[in-house]
């Protein structure tokens, strides 16, 4: 059902951001969802096509499968920051689609904040 959704959300909108990697908006009642699709399969395509980039993944996989045996051992920290390096972080936002973008985010702002529900307290 979320996937028909938002299939026809891409239908009806434009995405906010049309280049280089396009993005979507969609209001939410508290604010904006991004929708970063293209980001994601930039993401796996370049790792998928890059053989040092999927030897990285691997081995972060492996390691993670070990660090579940000790106690807050991550080792694959460093490895992840190198595969970040590798695929990119950031998706630019320049001149007409930045003023596009900050309207938009601007709108999903509530007129009133949402009421924030008072903590429950443990029965006995």
């Amino acid at each position: 059902m979320n996937r028909v959704r938002l299939l026809i959300h891409r239908l009806l909108r434009r995405p906010s951001i049309t280049g280089p990697m396009r993005f979507h908006t969609r209001q939410l009642p508290d604010g904006v969802l991004l929708d970063l699709e293209d980001y994601f399969l930039h993401v796996v395509t370049t790792i998928t096509d890059d053989p040092e980039a999927l030897a990285l993944l691997l081995e972060i996989a492996e390691d993670r499968g070990i660090s579940r045996e000790h106690d807050g051992w991550e080792p694959e920290r460093l490895l992840m920051e190198r595969l970040i390096v590798l695929v990119g972080h950031e998706i630019p936002v320049r001149g007409k689609a930045l003023a596009r973008l900050a309207a938009r985010l601007t709108a999903a702002i509530p007129a009133a904040p949402l009421p924030i529900p008072a903590p429950r307290e443990a029965t006995a």
